[in-house]
């Protein structure tokens, strides 16, 4: 009997042994670090951090990015969890990133300046880690947020116009305090939020120039007409006092008023909610006024059927492809608000949040133009322009600024300009590269010149010339 217990006992413990452990699939939470691709401290590139939700049985995912609130630096990831695992469970891919200088990100917050980047390279970063490339569709990028997160929004959809799908701002701001009237410094701010704009920006009501080419640098709104690609909803309640109302009609009507044809901005509703309860969506056709159809957003992390109600306006068709993905004008006028990253290009100024200007473009295969205005008080800021020629490959390309032969290249790659300033025009032209005759013809026209030169110089005096 004890010869058959430990027999039986070993059996089982090679079975255990050899049997692979099954790891069932289904909803992960769990933190992923990045790197900034655009700032270091004294380790290297920054080191940030983004929660992913996401199921791991569920492959081709749209990316659904959540921003949280203004200036905390801890508890984001908890306060938004469920706003993120709401869009998880209806087949996202959610990322909850904690810009610098929170959840322990590297560096240090910048209220809307370079922070907004940390956005762009979370997205970027999972779409290029191996381990979750069959679970996402890298094409549909959904972008929401809630107060400073609808602020970060409405940022990042100016500054990057052609990397977001769809976009959603609950209650955010589009101007941090450069119009002195309805910024939001002096218009539904706290005097903490004001003490935190003062270390970041500066403070606004002293006149001084480069605070306001700083709060001009973080102007969504001053920039909206660079989107007119994404589909931009913004949500906010008529009588909401922290972020009224006029940041997010601001922000759709200076839109509209650059438009360069009829419904060109039509992509941006505002949806102003009521907070009475007597505003509803019937999105199911039913007669019937249901919790989630309720169009109400008070300033806090939406409830499931706050959510439900602003996001049913658009996630069915997000999450069935039916809207396109973003595609850059070919040629176009951008307001830059201390930088700008498309595709083809990208532009920063000064530091990238101390300046803004007025970039006309206009792009093809055999002519890259782009004129620069800088719109800041300090016209002697410039800025770095870095234009990706890979549609021009392999041609022989000539660098002019204004007017002037300056360079040539063979593209291929990034060219990169450094010094691009006020009222600067850089154009880069293929241009046909010398035949092998037209070089031969030039290099023995040089040597025949050379050859006359020097039988001038060594020829003698002729009668009456001076010796």
């Amino acid at each position: 009997m004890q010869h058959t217990d430990v027999f039986l006992r070993i059996i089982a413990l090679v079975f255990i042994t050899l049997v692979p452990t099954v790891v069932v699939a289904g909803p992960v939470t769990s933190v992923y670090q990045y790197q900034s691709t655009v700032s270091t401290d004294a380790n290297g590139a920054l080191d940030l951090n983004v929660e992913l939700n996401f199921d791991d049985a569920v492959s081709g995912a749209p990316i659904a990015v959540v921003m949280h609130g203004y200036s905390s630096t801890t508890g984001i990831f908890d306060r938004y969890r469920a706003n993120a695992q709401q869009l998880r469970n209806a087949g996202f891919f959610v990322l909850t990133v904690a810009m610098r200088g929170r959840e322990g990100s590297d560096g240090v917050r910048d209220s809307g300046g370079v922070e907004i980047h940390d956005i762009y390279d979370a997205v970027e970063a999972v779409k290029a880690n191996a381990n979750y490339s069959s679970l996402i569709d890298s094409d549909a990028v959904y972008l929401t947020g809630y107060s400073g997160g609808g602020g970060n929004v409405m940022s990042a959809i100016t500054k990057m116009p052609d990397c977001f799908t769809a976009a959603s701002a609950f209650f955010g701001m589009s101007d941090y305090g450069y119009n002195n009237t309805t910024g939001w410094y002096n218009n539904g701010a706290s005097s903490s939020h004001q003490s935190i704009m003062q270390s970041d920006i500066g403070d606004p009501t002293l006149g001084d120039a480069a605070v306001a080419d700083r709060y001009q640098a973080r102007a969504s709104n001053l920039a909206s007409k660079n989107n007119p690609y994404t589909e931009i909803h913004l949500f906010v309640n008529d009588d909401e006092p922290t972020c009224p109302v006029n940041h997010s009609t601001s922000y759709r009507d200076n839109a509209a008023a650059a438009a360069s044809y009829a419904g060109e901005f039509d992509n941006i509703t505002v949806h102003i909610g009521d907070h009475s309860g007597n505003t509803y969506e019937d999105f199911d056709n039913d007669g019937l006024n249901d919790p989630e159809e309720q169009q109400n957003w008070p300033h806090t992390a939406p409830s499931a059927d706050q959510q439900n109600a602003a996001e049913a306006w658009f996630l069915d068709r997000l999450l069935d492809g039916s809207i396109s993905a973003p595609e850059l004008n070919t040629s176009d006028e951008l307001f830059v608000a201390g930088y700008v990253k498309t595709n083809p290009f990208q532009l920063w100024l000064g530091d990238g949040q101390n300046a803004a200007g007025d970039l006309a473009y206009s792009l093809s295969e055999t002519s890259k133009i782009f004129d620069l205005d800088i719109a800041s008080n300090d016209k002697t800021v410039t800025g770095t322009l870095d234009v990706d020629t890979t549609d021009m490959a392999g041609k022989h390309v000539q660098i002019t600024l204004n007017g002037t032969a300056i360079d040539s290249f063979i593209a291929g790659d990034t060219y990169r300009y450094t010094g691009l300033g006020h009222e600067d025009l850089l154009e880069l032209t293929v241009t046909p590269e010398p035949s092998t005759w037209t070089i031969l013809a030039a290099v023995a026209l040089a040597a025949a010149l050379a050859y006359h030169r020097k039988r001038r110089n060594l020829a003698p005096p002729t009668s009456g010339a001076p010796s």
